[in-house]
C-alpha cells in the first residue's frame, strides 16, 4: 500500500510521481460478471508425477442441436506465465477477462506443482500448515 502523504516512491526502473485523480473499489460477481469466451474452455490438472501443468482447450461444437464438448489441445509446461503466454499466442483465448482468469488458476496451478498440493481448478487453493 502507498502513503499517499509520501509523494514519490521509487520503482523498479526510475521514480514514480503519485498523482492520483480517481480511487476505484474492485468488485467481481463470479456468477453475474463471468462471461463464456466463445473460443472455448480450458481444464487445468497438475501433473506432480511428471512435474507439469497439463492444459486441455476445449471446443464447444454444435452439431444440429447437439452440443459436444471436445478437447482438441493439450498444452504442457511448468510455469503459469509460459503457458498462459502460450495460450495468446496460439488465439485460443479471445477476451480479456479470459487470459486475466487464466492467469490467476494457472499461478495457483503452478503453486501447487512446486509445493506439492492439491490443485482444483475454481477453488481456493489450501496451504498445508
Amino acid at each position: 500500500m502507498v502513503n499517499s502523504a509520501n509523494k514519490n516512491i521509487k520503482g523498479h526502473w526510475n521514480k514514480i510521481h503519485i498523482k492520483i485523480k480517481k480511487k476505484i473499489k474492485s468488485n467481481y460477481d463470479r456468477i453475474q460478471d463471468w462471461k463464456m469466451d466463445p473460443k472455448g474452455y480450458f481444464l487445468i490438472k497438475v501433473d506432480h508425477k511428471d512435474q507439469l501443468l497439463r492444459v486441455g482447450y476445449c471446443q464447444i461444437l454444435k452439431e444440429k442441436k447437439l452440443q459436444n464438448h471436445e478437447m482438441t489441445v493439450e498444452i504442457t509446461g511448468k510455469s503459469a506465465i509460459e503457458i498462459v503466454n502460450t495460450l495468446i499466442k496460439e488465439k485460443f483465448i479471445s477476451s480479456l477477462q479470459h487470459a486475466g482468469d487464466m492467469g490467476i488458476e494457472l499461478c495457483k496451478a503452478e503453486l501447487a506443482l512446486k509445493n506439492n498440493l492439491e490443485y482444483i481448478q475454481d477453488r481456493d487453493l489450501k496451504i498445508k500448515e
